[in-house]
């Protein structure tokens, strides 16, 4: 079976599965939070492992301490399952996973890499699960998509972003982004997903977001630049480890860092983002 009908066979499943755990109610939703992160970590330490092949593999803990990270925004906040918010649970978990990893680093680690290692190790549990948690403040609590809006609004304007991206630079692009990390982006591509993204916010921000057309566009433009800079930094830590794709959990799609780049970093911008521009600029 050739590669495109792998990848159109999967997305065919992947797809209502995504989105029947967006409608179902909030375990389904956290869970499929929980899976992207704790995977997402499980790949990041796999080709951070690539460079460092004498040193411990963190191929077990990073997933376990994303997901206790993603667990404790979770609980902290008091938004799930009807429970009370726990304060100060993320930092007790951050301080946890911060001296685990150093005290991994300190017994098992080589001296000449330690420093290195323990860095780009605790990269997963960091982006993933500490950055990335933050996506669980997207969704709301109940039954129905309705409750899912703004992580659908914002998951289909970085599909969007990237489609529009690659015809766009395919078809204009001249001007290189970053040819030493991703040699076919260009800056005419780049444009052109972020206008997409733009005009997708102004569409959909006001009944998703509840804003005018000046924060609908300032939400698309800065959407648009974290999605695309997520995507170049997956794409450097990639091509620092000699990694075509982060793993095959996705046949034919490659793996969570591979599909959800640009999401990774977009969504967690937009939850601050949307905190500041209720609060500040209200």
């Amino acid at each position: 079976m050739s590669n495109l009908k792998v990848r159109i066979l999967f997305s065919l499943v992947a797809i209502p599965v995504v989105f029947i755990c967006l409608w179902w109610n909030d375990a389904s939703r956290l869970a499929l939070m929980c899976f992207i992160g704790s995977v997402g970590a499980w790949e990041w330490a796999r080709m951070i492992s690539k460079k460092y092949e004498a040193e411990p593999s963190m191929k077990v803990l990073a997933p376990l301490t994303t997901l206790a990270l993603t667990l404790a925004w979770i609980f902290s906040s008091g938004e799930f399952f009807g429970l009370p918010a726990v304060p100060g649970l993320v930092g007790f978990i951050l301080l946890l996973v911060l001296a685990l990893y150093i005290g991994v680093a300190f017994v098992k680690v080589n001296v000449d890499s330690l420093f290195p290692w323990c860095c780009l190790q605790l990269g997963a549990p960091l982006y993933l699960g500490l950055w990335g948690g933050l996506n669980v403040f997207l969704l709301g609590s109940g039954h129905g998509l309705e409750h899912s809006y703004k992580f659908i609004l914002v998951m289909t304007a970085m599909w969007g972003c990237d489609t529009f991206a690659y015809f766009v630079g395919k078809a204009v692009g001249k001007h290189k982004m970053a040819p030493q990390i991703s040699p076919k982006k260009t800056w005419e591509g780049a444009f052109g997903g972020t206008i997409f993204t733009i005009i997708w916010m102004c569409i959909w921000a006001k009944p998703v977001f509840g804003f005018g057309l000046e924060k609908s566009i300032l939400l698309g433009i800065v959407l648009a630049v974290a999605g695309q800079v997520g995507d170049l930094l997956i794409s450097t830590l990639k091509r620092w480890t000699s990694t075509k794709d982060s793993s095959q959990i996705f046949p034919g799609h490659g793996g969570v860092l591979d599909r959800g780049d640009s999401f990774l970093m977009a969504a967690p911008v937009i939850v601050l983002l949307f905190e500041f521009v209720n609060g500040v600029l209200a």
